[in-house]
């Protein structure tokens, strides 16, 4: 099936640009073979891809000399669909849930609706960070017109914080609390007041997040002194404590019992911070007296019956202006070394920083 924005014959086009890591914190731009179009498939031109934290990881701390790109938070066109495909057209504006779009499909937990755990999945996890890329047609979903490019590649982590807060059952009116606010703090704080939640309060560690949160909606900053920043969710409960936090930081810090220090009895705490291997910098006697609730939501995927892909870009066709704060720097996948050292680079007020082709 194509159409006149499909590629060239494959003959012509044999390789294409890709950003690659080439060692500790480096990055170039290479060339890599076009994806091959497989039935049940589809192949994507990238128009802007997202640089995650998981990938700045990598880049930090992993001595790789990559052949497959890395890139999983995307917007980009449709170019062709392979055999068997039937709700997909060539032409039409799309993000990817890698997630489903690399799973199986048959396994128990592809079954469930959560492709998170596919026992057999059966491409490589990535490829963003080129011109095209392929996925099953599973994990397309189409973006509105009021839905741009660029905020069509944050889809994939606002339904990070969708997927939290959908685990949660966040009520209408309760009171919450995020602990970080890069992009997944950020992306769980507009997830929750979408889901009703009265006020929001956010820890923010550098001025350029703070502005963000408080773009997208947060009641307050808090104080970066713990003692005060709990004082001031003490005072706005009442004395009785926020309904549930989220914890949005991860690596080596105390931020989940810092958390929990937020919540009253009976209150929930969600952890979205991807913590190091090895770390146990846990204190489990408070929250367990209070009885807490704890979620460790991972990724996404169907929560009755809807994905968290369709929720977020809702969410996005409504509030796309007030979450675009988060998107603070555009360069070319020509640059992406420098894009990777901005994102890096917290000094230079980066909070997602996305590359386009």
């Amino acid at each position: 099936m194509t159409s006149p924005n499909a590629l060239e014959p494959r003959s012509e086009r044999a390789s294409m640009r890709a950003g690659l890591q080439d060692g500790v914190r480096t990055m170039k731009v290479g060339r890599i073979p076009i994806p091959e179009l497989l039935p049940g498939t589809v192949i994507v031109k990238v128009a802007s891809v997202g640089i995650c934290g998981s990938d700045l990881h990598a880049y930090r701390n992993v001595d790789a000399h990559q052949s497959f790109p890395n890139g999983h938070e995307l917007s980009g066109t449709v170019v062709e669909v392979g055999a068997g495909v039937t709700s997909v057209r060539t032409g039409e504006r799309v993000t990817i849930d890698m997630v489903m779009g690399t799973a199986c499909g048959k396994c128990e937990y592809c079954k469930l609706g959560a492709p998170i755990h596919c026992r057999a999945r059966e491409f490589p996890f990535g490829g963003g960070f080129a011109e095209y890329v392929r996925t099953k047609e599973a994990g397309v979903f189409r973006l509105p017109d009021t839905v741009d490019d660029r905020l069509g590649a944050i889809v994939e982590p606002i339904a990070v914080g969708v997927h939290a807060c959908r685990k949660m059952r966040i009520a209408p009116g309760s009171v919450g609390v995020v602990v970080g606010a890069g992009t997944i703090g950020l992306a769980a704080l507009a997830a929750a007041l979408d889901a009703g939640s009265e006020k929001v309060y956010v820890v923010a560690k550098h001025p350029a997040q703070a502005r963000a949160a408080l773009a997208i909606g947060a009641a307050a900053i808090l104080p970066a002194e713990r003692a005060a920043a709990l004082a001031v969710v003490q005072q706005a409960t009442d004395g009785a404590g926020a309904h549930y936090a989220i914890e949005a930081v991860g690596g080596t810090a105390d931020t989940f019992d810092y958390a929990c220090q937020f919540v009253r009895p009976l209150g929930q705490v969600a952890v979205l911070g991807a913590f190091d291997h090895g770390f146990k910098g846990i204190e489990i006697i408070a929250p367990h007296i209070k009885e807490l609730t704890i979620h460790l939501p991972n990724c996404y995927g169907y929560i009755d019956g809807r994905h968290d892909f369709a929720v977020a870009i809702d969410l996005l066709a409504r509030n796309g202006d007030r979450l675009r704060a988060m998107i603070t720097h555009d360069l070319s996948l020509d640059d992406i070394h420098e894009a990777f050292r901005l994102a890096c680079d917290k000094s230079s007020d980066s909070i997602k920083v996305q590359v386009h082709t």
